[in-house]
């Protein structure tokens, strides 16, 4: 019970790495409070957090739009009387090459991926500076390190969470609030899912472990960043990868 009483306010819940997240960190004990643009499958995982006899609240919101994201986290605050996790997971990939990327497909990318944890981590912060303690984990990827063989603006949009996240630990670490990131490499969610079987075994022939993550591989690096064994670890960035490294091939 690693986050016994502990409240955690998980973006991106719906599924993937978000959905296992949020059931990992109920059965080490947090109440969940669990946001996501799309509700479709939020009753069943209020179901599953339950099952581990902790407390579901879900909420659907926009991560670009700042006034949600604050209606959201005054909610979660009233309905629980403090914060203490602040999970940004949701996000959203654009795999074109970049002669085929239109304007409006690169600013999604990066208004979702980059101002929705700007906005989380920006209107979380006077809950934490007020109670002089808080945990803000964000989502960065492999690809913002080794890059990858095409889809620039997730990249790029990875890359910016790790600079805004390497600051927000200095700014912050006076009020003893710690800000790290997790970068997962290929991870069999539904959006790796869906690729052609020849696709994947491309994808696993770059990976030392020879298989892809699962997404409770990336959960367990976000529950030990989260809870007290990682009290004196800010500014970091763990890879959950296999030892990845990127293909030169475009699917």
């Amino acid at each position: 019970m690693l986050l016994s009483n502990k409240v955690a306010v998980l973006t991106g819940v719906n599924s993937g790495i978000g959905r296992k997240a949020a059931e990992i960190f109920a059965e080490n004990g947090a109440k969940i409070f669990g946001i996501d643009v799309r509700t479709d499958c939020m009753d069943k995982l209020k179901e599953v957090v339950e099952g581990y006899g902790s407390e579901f609240v879900g909420c659907q919101c926009d991560v670009r739009n700042s006034e949600d994201v604050k209606a959201a986290l005054k909610r979660a605050y009233d309905h629980y009387g403090k914060i203490d996790i602040m999970m940004n997971i949701a996000g959203v990939s654009c795999d074109k090459p970049i002669s085929r990327i239109s304007d409006d497909e690169f600013s999604r990318v990066m208004d979702i991926n980059v101002k929705g944890v700007f906005n989380f981590c920006k209107f979380v912060t006077p809950y934490f500076k007020k109670q002089k303690h808080g945990v803000i984990i964000n989502t960065s990827s492999i690809t913002a390190i080794c890059g990858s063989g095409m889809g620039c603006p997730y990249p790029a949009s990875k890359s910016a969470i790790l600079g805004l996240s390497k600051t927000l630990a200095f700014e912050l670490a006076p009020w003893n609030i710690r800000v790290n990131t997790v970068a997962p490499g290929v991870i069999n969610t539904e959006m790796v899912s869906s690729l052609e079987p020849t696709a994947k075994k491309t994808f696993e022939k770059t990976i030392p472990l020879k298989h892809m993550g699962d997404p409770d591989d990336v959960a367990n690096a976000m529950l030990f960043l989260a809870s007290d064994m990682a009290k004196y670890i800010t500014g970091t960035n763990i890879c959950v990868d296999g030892g990845y490294r990127p293909s030169t091939v475009n699917f």
